[in-house]
C-alpha cells in the first residue's frame, strides 16, 4: 500500500470512529437547550393584527439568558419598544424589496408614543438580519427604528453591532439612530422614507457598506459632533430632503464609490471635519431644492467648508432634472469651498456637471490649499 492510499484509509477509519461521538455530542447539545428561539413558540402572532410587544421581548430575554438568536419566522409583528440583552442576534429570512415591505419577518409600530422599535441602549455584540422595521410616518414625536441612546456617557467597551440585510422605513425620526456608539456595521441594508435621518450617529469606528439611503426627510446619512474612523463605500445616497452625507466636524473619515443622486441638498456637505478623502464618487442631480439654502446660497454637489486635511479626488459630477423630465435643472454650482486648509480638490470630473459655475472658492482658506485641474463644463 502506497503513502497515500494508508493515509486516506487510516483517515476515513478515523471518521467512523469519530462520527458517533459527534451524533452524541449533537444530541447532547440539543439536550442541553437551543441557542435558536422562535418568537411564536412565545406566543407571537405575526398576523399583523395581534399586540406581539410581550411575545417578542420574551423571546428576547430567553435569547439573552443564553446569548442566542431570536428567530422570525415570517409574518408582520406588531411591537414597539423592544429591548434587546448584550450578545443576542435578531434573525430572519430576508425576502424584502425596493418597493415591498410587508415580504419576509416584518416588524410593525403599534405605538406612536414609543420611542423607538428596537432599543440597544446598554446591549453589546448585538446582531440584527434579514428583518424589515415600519414605522409610523405621521407620528406625532420622533419615533426612531434602532435607537443607541448613550446620552450621558461613552460605554467602556466596544458597542460592536451589525446590522445586515434589513429594511428600515417610516419612522418619524430617524430610521437608525445611536448616539456615542463605538463599532458599528451596517451592511446590504436599506433606511428609506423615514422623517429624519436614514442614519445618524455620533461616535467612531464604522463600517457603512453597500447599503441605500433613500428617501429620508432629513439627510441621508447623517454625523455631527464626534465622528471618527469610518468607512463609507458602495452606498447609494438618493432623493433624501436634506443632504446626502452630512458630516459636522469629526475626523478620519474615507468616502469612496458611492453614487449620490437627486438629494435636495448637496450630495455631500462636510463642515469642519479632518483627515477626509473623497474618492470615486458619482454625483448627479444634487440640490434639487433651493428653499433648503439659505438667502444669497446657491445650490451645489458638493459643501466644504473648515476642513483640514482634505483629500477630494477622482470624483465625478452630472446635472440634470427630476425623472420624466419634470422640474428644474439643478445644481447651479459644482462645488462651494471655503475655509480649507492643508487640502486638495483636484482631478475631477464635472462634464455637464452644473447649471452656472463649475466651482465657487469662497475663500478664507488658511495654509496649503490646492484647487486645480478640475475640468467640466454646463449642462446647456
Amino acid at each position: 500500500m502506497n503513502r497515500r492510499n494508508f493515509m486516506l484509509g487510516a483517515g476515513l477509519g478515523l471518521a467512523a470512529t469519530l462520527a458517533p461521538a459527534a451524533a452524541q455530542g449533537a444530541e447532547a447539545a440539543g439536550a442541553k437547550g437551543d441557542s435558536r428561539f422562535n418568537v411564536k413558540d412565545f406566543g407571537a402572532a405575526g398576523d399583523g393584527k395581534t399586540p406581539d410587544t410581550a411575545a417578542v421581548q420574551k423571546a428576547l430575554d430567553a435569547a439573552g439568558a443564553a446569548q442566542g438568536t431570536v428567530w422570525f419566522p415570517a409574518g408582520v409583528y406588531r411591537c414597539h419598544g423592544l429591548k434587546v440583552p448584550p450578545h443576542v442576534t435578531l434573525l430572519a429570512d430576508p425576502a424584502w424589496i425596493f418597493r415591498c415591505e410587508k415580504a419576509g419577518a416584518v416588524l410593525e409600530l403599534d405605538d406612536p408614543g414609543a420611542r423607538c422599535m428596537l432599543d440597544v441602549t446598554g446591549a453589546f455584540g448585538v446582531r440584527v438580519r434579514g428583518l424589515v422595521l415600519r414605522g409610523i410616518r405621521k407620528a406625532p414625536q420622533p419615533v426612531h427604528g434602532i435607537l443607541l441612546d448613550n446620552t450621558e456617557k461613552w460605554s467602556k467597551k466596544e458597542d460592536t453591532f451589525v446590522f445586515d440585510d434589513i429594511k428600515v422605513m417610516e419612522f418619524s425620526g430617524h430610521g437608525i439612530y445611536l448616539n456615542r456608539i463605538w463599532l458599528f456595521i451596517i451592511r446590504h441594508s436599506q433606511c428609506m422614507a423615514n422623517g429624519g435621518d436614514g442614519m445618524r450617529i455620533r461616535g467612531w469606528d464604522g463600517f457603512v457598506t453597500d447599503n441605500q439611503f433613500s428617501a429620508n426627510g432629513g439627510n441621508g446619512f447623517g454625523c455631527e459632533g464626534v465622528g471618527a474612523t469610518v468607512m463609507f463605500t458602495a452606498n447609494r445616497v438618493e432623493w433624501n430632503r436634506g443632504y446626502g452625507l452630512s458630516l459636522v466636524g469629526g475626523d478620519d473619515w474615507n468616502v469612496t464609490g458611492n453614487s449620490f443622486y437627486r438629494n435636495w441638498g448637496a450630495g455631500l456637505c462636510a463642515v469642519g471635519t479632518q483627515a477626509l478623502t473623497v474618492t470615486g464618487n458619482v454625483f448627479r442631480r444634487c440640490g434639487k431644492d433651493s428653499n433648503l439654502l439659505a438667502e444669497g446660497e446657491r445650490s451645489c454637489q458638493v459643501r466644504l467648508e473648515g476642513c483640514r486635511g482634505l483629500a477630494m479626488t477622482g470624483n465625478a459630477c452630472r446635472a440634470g432634472r427630476d425623472d420624466g423630465g419634470k422640474g428644474l435643472y439643478t445644481p447651479q454650482v459644482g462645488f462651494i469651498v471655503k475655509n480649507l486648509a492643508y487640502s486638495v480638490v483636484s482631478g475631477n470630473a464635472l462634464h455637464q456637471g452644473y447649471m452656472q459655475e463649475k466651482i465657487v472658492d469662497l475663500g478664507g482658506h488658511g495654509e496649503e490649499f490646492i484647487l486645480k485641474d478640475n475640468v467640466g463644463c454646463p449642462m446647456k
